[in-house]
């Protein structure tokens, strides 16, 4: 007798663009109601790492950051956001830096896009 199949308990999904001369690399792990986003550049590093999950009792999602110091909260806020959209968990990681606002905004909308690519 053949055993049933399974479903995977995580999927990866990685991606990359073209950012003026420099590629930055995208990478999400779709766990069981939760998603861990990684965006970053050739060095890929874990530099910092925010959470943000859906509430029952407010609109806007709770989040934290937990590792680093995301003293603009680039990775708070977008996490935040795409946990408004898709009621899940999200584990956010931006290592692009955040003195370029065009790259983060590039960034920020290849993340969206990838998302959306994932969850339809």
């Amino acid at each position: 007798m053949e055993p049933d199949a399974i479903d995977p308990k995580f999927l990866i999904h990685q991606t990359s663009h073209m950012y003026i001369t420099e590629p930055i690399f995208f990478q999400a792990v779709q766990l069981d109601k939760s998603v861990f986003i990684w965006a970053g550049k050739q060095e890929a590093n874990l530099k910092n790492l925010s959470i943000a999950m859906p509430s029952l009792i407010n609109q806007i999602p709770p989040s934290t950051t937990v590792l680093g110091q995301d003293v603009s909260e680039q990775s708070r806020n977008l996490a935040r956001r795409l946990a408004a959209k898709y009621g899940l968990q999200f584990f956010v990681s931006l290592n692009i830096g955040n003195q370029d606002e065009m790259l983060v905004a590039f960034t920020e909308k290849k993340i969206t896009e990838f998302i959306k690519g994932i969850f339809g």
